[in-house]
């Protein structure tokens, strides 16, 4: 990695941090938090590839965790397989198909997948960590958490498509990125 592309990751990472810790809100439950924290790290995704978004994942949902106490080692666990899925399997689509096109397709398979997958961690690992009953996390998912994790993906997905190919030809034009980095 060179120096610009290391700085435009330490950047969008400290701003991702600085969505998660003092932009936070409960959406449809208590304590299912909605943060922006993702739409930087999509920005990672979209301009460097996912494995640079899941490795900044893995180390903002260990820093979060540390700084915020909640959730614990299974809050950030958490919070790293659902913006890792999502990231994930928007940055590998968008790597594909380089477009505007590429990427709303990116991040509407994201969302759908992370809402998938967090489906299934709730209920096999509620019960682990915090004791919740499989049942219990079972009549959760309609009424809380399949419709936060479609509305934090989906709210996510919008800002990010709005904000990108702004910030990347931004970014081209101050010479911090090249022009083969900006990928539609």
């Amino acid at each position: 990695m060179n120096t610009k592309k290391i700085t435009n990751i330490g950047v969008l990472t400290a701003l991702s941090f600085v969505f998660m810790i003092f932009i936070r809100f409960p959406l449809f439950l208590p304590f299912l938090i909605y943060e922006p924290g993702d739409i930087p790290i999509l920005i990672i995704t979209f301009l460097y590839g996912p494995l640079p978004a899941i490795g900044i994942t893995g180390f903002l949902s260990v820093l979060m965790a540390l700084y915020t106490g909640l959730g614990g080692p299974f809050g950030a666990f958490m919070h790293f397989l659902a913006t890792g899925v999502f990231v994930g399997i928007a940055g590998l689509i968008y790597k594909r198909n380089h477009s505007r096109k590429g990427a709303i397709y990116g991040l509407i398979l994201g969302a759908l997948s992370m809402t998938i997958v967090m489906i299934a961690a709730n209920i096999f690992l509620n019960p682990i960590f915090y004791g919740i009953p499989h049942e219990q996390t079972i009549k959760m998912l309609i009424p809380g958490i399949i419709p936060f994790n479609i509305s934090k993906s989906f709210i996510n997905s919008a800002i990010t498509i709005f904000v990108y190919k702004k910030l990347a030809i931004f970014l081209r034009d101050k010479g911090l990125i090249k022009s083969t980095e900006m990928q539609g």
